[in-house]
């Protein structure tokens, strides 16, 4: 009885690390958190044809996907609202009285709305891969960075479903030459000849496309960079992430990428090396005592055979 009584006790303390968890994640991430402003805005994948779009490709579960769109923008403007106070200031803060309620309400309202115009979702037509496109002059890698930094800090991340995010300066049809042409700028800024000595290196990637050369795109992207920069494969600087989505391309850039886990958000939160290396649907981890639990069993039965 003792011993089951501890058994309750340690239930019970388990049931408080779990409420304690929730409250870690972004309040008001559901369904309903932009029923005033009517929720985030998207566009199809056409948008993504669109030279120079900038913001964050994320990848999650498949069937967490509109969730996942919705709290990642409620985390990157959180991020960017540090960063660029400007943008989410209010003119009339100083003007309107707290006094009058529905005033208060209206420029809540408002607010929300004017948050939810500063991003944007896209379909990409790639199943489990959300992105959240920057309307305003806002630089995706800081504010991406600044998420991934706080998560390797912290021990723990306030988005739920987000398992990786990318940062995204500029996109382009999945063209050789079209790939070069909208690299160049993004390369110059961080491996231009005004730039230290830095080591870098460029990541291929492809989806639903095998008409795009790998060497050929690497090799080309390589040769934009100034000839004092060094590639190094292991521990780079700055790495050029090329992703091929279908007939398009997005051209990344990431800091201190293998560093930060390759900005894998369940990897620096711990889930991965500290609790388990199963992730369940929802973004959901298995844990560790369960699956040694499972394998003890099945070791069990491999010895009975």
């Amino acid at each position: 009885k003792r011993e089951g009584g501890g058994g309750g006790g340690g239930g019970g303390d388990g049931g408080g690390d779990r409420k304690r968890q929730k409250k870690q994640y972004i309040s008001g991430r559901g369904k309903g958190q932009f029923s005033r402003s009517g929720g985030p805005r998207t566009a199809g994948f056409e948008r993504l044809r669109t030279v120079g779009v900038k913001g964050v490709l994320v990848s999650c579960d498949v069937r967490s996907e509109p969730m996942c769109q919705s709290e990642c923008c409620m985390a990157f403007a959180e991020k960017a609202e540090r960063r660029y106070p400007d943008l989410f200031k209010d003119p009339e803060d100083e003007a309107a009285g707290g006094d009058n309620i529905e005033a208060e309400i209206a420029k809540e309202a408002a607010a929300a709305a004017e948050d939810a115009a500063l991003f944007q979702c896209v379909t990409t037509n790639i199943k489990g891969l959300v992105f959240i496109e920057f309307k305003a002059e806002m630089d995706p890698l800081l504010v991406c960075k600044d998420l991934i930094q706080e998560v390797q800090k912290l021990g723990r991340t306030k988005t739920k479903y987000a398992t990786r995010a990318t940062p995204v300066l500029g996109t382009s049809y999945a063209r050789l030459a079209d790939i070069v042409a909208a690299t160049k700028p993004i390369v110059d800024k961080f491996l231009g000849a005004g730039v230290p000595a830095t080591k870098y290196s460029v990541l291929f990637k492809r989806r639903s496309n095998n008409e795009v050369d790998r060497m050929e795109v690497i090799k080309a992207v390589a040769d934009l960079a100034d000839k004092k920069h060094t590639v190094d494969l292991t521990t780079p600087d700055v790495c050029i992430l090329i992703d091929i989505l279908t007939n398009i391309c997005l051209i990344g850039v990431a800091e201190d990428y293998f560093a930060l886990k390759k900005y894998n958000i369940q990897e620096l939160a711990g889930f991965t090396a500290k609790t388990s290396t199963t992730m369940l649907a929802g973004g959901r981890v298995k844990p560790a005592g369960e699956e040694a639990a499972e394998k003890g069993e099945k070791g069990e039965k491999e010895e009975k055979e």
